[in-house]
């Protein structure tokens, strides 16, 4: 008798971790999409009041930021220092694919990422503060929606994790 209680508090308590980890998704891309929003705004700023070079630029606001989105800048700001005639979209949309792939972002904020590296270090930098104000009202939406999905999402996956342990234990014992 013990060791069913034992069996199902772990079942109850292993399916309700999946459920909690499940959660978790989404309140981690509300912070990633959050953390992206104040790097776009460091970046205009850097870009109106500097003239430093992109990968200088690209690695001192990889400082500032969050680690899966310095990840981002920094590859970038490596592969246009290996000087192996890689243009700036090129070397953006690589870093951006590769350092994505464990992240919370969906498959529409990593589009949106790769096209804000289209339009940067090929224009004048009124052009690009246009493009990141673009990219940054798209952050917003993208942000404002994933808290809304955060709020729906977060305690029913939290509930059916624990619910589906219950239905198992109910179900075997």
């Amino acid at each position: 008798m013990l060791f069913k209680l034992i069996i199902s508090l772990i079942i109850i308590g292993c399916s309700w971790m999946i459920g909690m980890i499940y959660a978790n998704t989404y309140i981690e891309r509300s912070k990633l999409l959050a953390s992206m929003l104040s790097t776009m705004q460091m970046l205009e700023t850097e870009i109106v009041y500097s003239g430093t070079p992109l990968p200088e630029l690209l690695q001192k606001i990889a400082k500032k930021s969050r680690r899966e989105i310095a990840k981002i800048f920094l590859l970038t700001a490596e592969i246009l220092n290996r000087k192996e005639g890689y243009l700036f979209n090129e070397a953006w949309e690589q870093a951006v694919k590769t350092e994505t792939k464990n992240t919370s972002f969906t498959k529409e904020d990593i589009d949106l990422l790769i096209s804000l590296g289209k339009n940067l270090g090929i224009s004048d930098s009124k052009d690009q503060i246009k493009h990141i104000h673009l990219t940054m009202e798209e952050i917003k939406r993208s942000y404002e929606l994933s808290i809304i999905e955060q709020n729906k999402n977060v305690r029913l996956c939290r509930n059916f994790g624990f619910l589906i342990g219950i239905t198992i234990v109910i179900i075997f014992f």
